[in-house]
């Protein structure tokens, strides 16, 4: 009876309810919602009262939390990644940008993880991959200096009457003669600069390698091989820079990287004692770095064995290497020893300059005439 004279229906009931759950929601109450799903919250209330909190601490800071510690929180609170898996390099400051060191830096962390290979291993997997993919250019490279092989001797006359020639159209005769010989034997010259792209990607591993020994990165110090087991010290018997210098010297001697290149005497001696030379000068780099060197040399001696294949070069239908035709009758003689480079270098030098002299008096010759033509009575006759 009592209930039927507060609510006189269910539905009433229904509806006082919904308007006392909007009313103290909107004064800032605990709706019935809220004040059934917590017991303890609903004891503390009666009758659909807000509850007021008798807490007299203030819960606003009156100073900056200090972010150092908030920093040092959350990187304890990340789990810590490993070698084997991707992100790592980026996790302790590498990797990061899209430039040749962070790309190559990507390259060595995607191997590691999934090959599997120790580090030794992804250094050299890394290096052989990338080079095969520039084998495409190295060919077209080859084919180019084969074809150049075989008209040496017409450049080389071409390319000294443009140095000699006393006025600038006996320079553009001599220019356009080269054009002509260089069209006709399908001769481009920017191919001989595709090997050139190899020094972005050898600054890449030099740069990546390199700092991932100095940090070291994980696993760096006892995933070597034979005698460099710690890739982040240095070769402590310099036995990979004596590799890798034995190797180029052998690769120069072969013809270069594209098997064709023709060397003059005085540049193979340069090339075998710069290798040697090179050993010293690499002695103080870690491990890493020098089997990269090494690994690279190895490579690039394999690529120039491969390009002066006969059957090879017939397989991918690369011209014959041929030994270039003798010098023309006349034409300046490649020089053997330092000596005859200095003394060809000056003879070029010293014709430079009389032409320059030359050209020079010329004009002020013609000047001087014009002048004087200018200031004769003659002149001055015609004039008025």
């Amino acid at each position: 009876m009592l209930g039927s004279r507060v609510f006189p229906s269910v539905r009433a009931a229904r509806s006082v309810l919904a308007g006392s759950t909007r009313v103290s929601a909107a004064a800032g109450m605990v709706p019935c919602r809220a004040v059934k799903s917590y017991p303890a919250v609903a004891a503390s209330m009666t009758g659909g009262v807000r509850f007021n909190s008798t807490s007299t601490s203030s819960d606003i800071q009156t100073t900056l939390p200090n972010f150092d510690t908030l920093a040092e929180t959350a990187s304890n609170a990340l789990p810590a990644l490993s070698s084997d898996q991707i992100g790592y390099l980026n996790s302790i400051g590498l990797a990061d940008g899209w430039g040749p060191t962070a790309t190559i830096e990507r390259i060595l962390e995607a191997t590691h993880v999934y090959s599997g290979l120790p580090w030794w291993g992804t250094i050299i997997a890394a290096t052989v991959g990338i080079r095969v993919l520039m084998v495409p250019l190295y060919i077209k490279a080859s084919a180019n200096a084969a074809k150049m092989s075989k008209v040496k001797p017409e450049l080389d006359q071409c390319l000294s009457d443009m140095q000699n020639a006393s006025n600038q159209q006996e320079q553009m005769e001599a220019a356009a003669a080269r054009k002509k010989i260089m069209k006709a034997h399908d001769i481009h010259m920017t191919h001989q600069l595709f090997p050139i792209l190899q020094l972005p990607v050898a600054y890449g591993f030099f740069q990546a390698l390199r700092k991932m020994a100095a940090h070291p990165v994980d696993g760096f110090a006892d995933q070597g091989y034979a005698w460099f087991t710690d890739l982040s010290a240095v070769d402590p018997y310099c036995g990979l820079q004596a590799l890798a210098a034995v190797v180029v010297i052998a690769m120069v001697r072969s013809g270069g990287e594209t098997g064709a290149q023709q060397m003059n005497p005085l540049m193979k001696k340069m090339m075998t004692y710069l290798p040697i030379a090179s050993i010293f000068i690499t002695k103080n780099f870690a491990g890493a770095v020098v089997l990269y060197f090494a690994a690279n040399s190895i490579f690039s001696f394999a690529q120039t064995t491969l390009l002066r294949s006969a059957w090879f070069r017939r397989m991918v239908n690369l011209p014959d290497i041929t030994a270039p035709p003798p010098p023309a009758p006349g034409a300046p003689k490649a020089p053997a020893t330092v000596s005859e480079w200095w003394t060809q270098f000056n003879e070029t030098s010293n014709k430079k300059v009389e032409k320059k002299m030359k050209s020079s008096n010329a004009k002020v010759e013609a000047m001087q005439r014009r002048k004087a033509a200018a200031a004769s009575p003659d002149n001055f006759i015609k004039k008025h």
